[in-house]
């Protein structure tokens, strides 16, 4: 009795020699040592090899256009132009998998590709420290869930300071140190169920070993994550690209340090936008909105957003009782306080398509 293929609806397109190395009237072959007879096991069908000069692109899209064809793996060699993200195609190295290991990578490529992401994708960044961006995540986090999203979060800061602000409400599992650093992609699943949770959640962050160290760390792992939640929350270190697609909450504060900071910040970040494309069938809504702690007097919030150029999406206050159950290292969103109630207030903006209020003055 034959086996039904892992990943039935995957095609795989091997980015073939560019030098000449196979005549032309050869056609074109796999390379040696690559894993082929796992390509036929898992998908049913045989690799396909371009032809030298033809664009590695165009040939995965036009497998894409196939009946019964839902993705495309596309192999391409080391040193060769960088693809750029293509809803339905995902890129993986050809070496990589001709590798001793390489038949374990591919599986987890094919998989990566037949687990599409699915899930809408929030960062939150700070326009400097000290303005409680962590904190404000954790709230909308628990705000989003309880409006009955499968929610994740994913902490990129190296220090892992969001599990710090969970304080004893974190299970056990996985950490950022605990991953492979050159893993191009997880078992959607299995990472999911590896990961620690908060209030049954789960969120990957750093611990005393570290966290991430390259913005190329993030992609397999919110992959994973969006292939099977409703909703992404990513904690983003100032300095680092925003994935394509994302949704950006920029938290700053009205001191003169925070507001330029977060100008600078702000038209960075629209100029990244403005050069990319929502991927589709996400549901993603791309965009950049401010959220402004009342730190500082030096500028109004409408002055903010004449710099920014952006929405003010909330005003939250500074609150006491959140700091201090912070320095005690308790849940800071415990409590029936006026930023939590602000949180609900931006998740039901974000996720229930609540138009601001006309001529909204802060």
């Amino acid at each position: 009795m034959e086996t039904a293929p892992l990943v039935p609806n995957v095609r795989v397109l091997v980015a073939g020699a560019t030098d000449g190395a196979h005549p032309a009237a050869q056609p074109p072959a796999v390379p040696e040592g690559f894993p082929a007879d796992i390509v036929r096991a898992c998908t049913g069908a045989e690799p396909v090899v371009t032809a030298p000069g033809e664009d590695p692109l165009g040939s995965a899209r036009a497998l894409l256009a196939e009946p019964d064809t839902s993705a495309v793996l596309l192999l391409t060699r080391q040193g060769s132009p960088e693809v750029p993200t293509q809803p339905g195609i995902v890129v993986g190295g050809l070496e990589r998998c001709c590798a001793p290991d390489g038949a374990d990578h591919l599986i987890v490529l094919l998989l990566s590709a037949q687990h599409p992401p699915r899930a809408r994708l929030l960062v939150v960044v700070g326009a400097r420290g000290g303005l409680g961006a962590s904190t404000f995540l954790l709230h909308l986090a628990r705000a989003c869930h309880a409006r009955g999203s499968g929610v994740a979060m994913v902490d990129a800061d190296p220090a892992g300071g969001l599990g710090l602000l969970m304080g004893d409400g974190v299970l056990p599992g996985l950490r950022w140190a605990d991953l492979p650093d050159d893993e191009p992609a997880f078992r959607p699943e299995k990472l999911t169920t590896a990961l620690p949770t908060w209030l049954g959640m789960p969120v990957l962050t750093g611990d005393g070993r570290g966290g991430p160290y390259e913005p190329q760390q993030l992609r397999p792992v919110l992959d994973a994550l969006r292939a099977e939640h409703d909703l992404v929350l990513l904690d983003l270190p100032r300095g680092w690209p925003v994935p394509q697609g994302a949704t950006v909450l920029l938290v700053s504060g009205l001191d003169l340090r925070s507001a330029v900071a977060a100008e600078a910040l702000a038209a960075r970040f629209q100029a990244a936008m403005s050069r990319e494309a929502a991927p589709a069938g996400t549901g993603a809504r791309p965009g950049l909105y401010t959220v402004v702690r009342k730190l500082g007097e030096d500028v109004s919030p409408d002055e903010l957003a004449l710099m920014t150029r952006t929405e003010i999406l909330a005003v939250l206050p500074h609150e006491r009782t959140v700091a201090q159950r912070i320095a005690r290292g308790d849940d800071p969103t415990r409590g029936r306080g006026t930023l939590r109630a602000q949180a609900r207030a931006v998740a039901e903006r974000l996720l229930g398509d609540v138009e601001a209020p006309e001529g909204a003055s802060w």
